[in-house]
């Protein structure tokens, strides 16, 4: 006489999955949208940012100077250079907004007074460190 209750329950059970199906229509615009969205996030590694150039010269000796004094200042911020020729550019920091990079430029200027922000491509990793 139990296997009775059982069976109706069980019988109930699979007839209520079957009507547990949902179905999502979306317009084929925001399909399109949504995977063009996806595909350009997996594909860019960089963005653009806010970095503070310190010095730009001609002299490798005053280049590796302000490098050596804006890494015994500020040991925390991360400090690039590159060689264009004939210039010797350092650029220190990354910032996703012109506030925060204005904010450090005014901290900055005292030491060194030829800085002045610029906007540059970089790794997005570059920019949460």
């Amino acid at each position: 006489m139990r296997i009775i209750p059982v069976i109706m329950f069980l019988l109930l059970c699979a007839i209520g999955l079957n009507a547990q199906q949902i179905s999502v229509n979306e317009e084929p615009g925001i399909s399109a949208l949504m995977n063009k969205y996806l595909s350009t996030n997996k594909v860019e590694d960089q963005v653009k940012a806010w970095r503070i150039q310190i010095i730009t010269t001609s002299d490798r000796r005053e280049m590796q100077s302000a490098k050596a004094k804006f890494e015994r200042f500020y040991p925390q911020i991360n400090l690039d250079w590159k060689h264009v020729p004939p210039y010797y550019k350092v650029k220190v920091g990354a910032w996703r907004d012109k506030i925060s990079c204005d904010a450090f430029l005014s901290t900055l200027i005292d030491d060194f007074p030829l800085s002045i922000p610029v906007v540059e491509n970089i790794s997005k990793t570059d920019l949460l460190k």
